[in-house]
């Protein structure tokens, strides 16, 4: 998965045009030294990346490849902030969560290749209807759902990684209470079931109630400057 997650950099670094702007590389260079001390990828190859693009959103690919957009920094103008992002997006990676999807996939594959057998066994009428129907749920009831429990689990990681490399993760509310302006000012208008995201009023439930622990981190850090 890393040799994977460094090509595809290269090959987002080669089709996105990069930003060397310091309003944006010298925030990203203090938040990834403090972060790449307490996540747990000893055989990272880390690289941090800015890109000029307008959309407030970052991502991490296994490996320790790091991409964030210019826009981010309109919504994470502190470093506490940008930690709750950056530690967010690297927790899907620690958590294999890319491997998850992919092996879910291939499960949903192959029961679907079964479900069609049984299918031209029996000369049921209109298959493609079956399987239409039997992909349709499959995205509904577990790709989606699988999604958002990644998502609830990498918020929960990403508020300990940034509170184990010194930053308040109560940070991460007011990070999604920020984003949850941002979408109602621009519109998200899907309904929950069909988001590959939780709702950001969820989120910021989610993370309320994490917070003792993420705190819990937090203070052994002061504890140990």
């Amino acid at each position: 998965m890393q040799d994977h997650g460094a090509k595809e950099f290269e090959r987002i670094k080669q089709k996105r045009k990069i930003s060397h702007d310091s309003r944006y590389t010298k925030p990203v260079a203090r938040v990834a030294k403090r972060l790449k001390k307490v996540i747990p990828m000893p055989d990272a190859d880390w690289e941090f990346v800015v890109f000029k693009d307008a959309s407030p959103n970052a991502f991490a690919l296994p490996g320790g490849k790091v991409g964030i957009n210019t826009g981010l920094f309109t919504i994470a103008d502190n470093d506490a902030l940008l930690a709750a992002v950056l530690g967010h997006e690297i927790s899907h990676a620690t958590a294999d969560h890319a491997y998850q999807r992919m092996t879910r996939a291939i499960s949903q594959i192959i029961w679907g290749a079964i479900l069609y057998q049984v299918i031209e066994n029996n000369s049921t009428d209109h298959p493609e209807q079956v399987i239409a129907a039997y992909a349709l749920g499959s995205y509904l009831f577990d790709s989606l759902p699988l999604s958002r429990r990644q998502e609830y689990e990498s918020d929960r990681i990403g508020t300990i990684y940034m509170a184990k490399a010194g930053y308040n993760p109560h940070y991460s509310i007011e990070l999604w209470e920020k984003m949850s302006r941002y979408h109602e000012k621009y519109g998200n208008k899907k309904p929950d079931f069909l988001r590959t995201h939780p709702n950001d009023k969820a989120r910021i439930k989610a993370l309320q109630a994490f917070m003792p622990v993420a705190m819990a981190h937090y203070k052994k850090f002061r504890v140990q400057e």
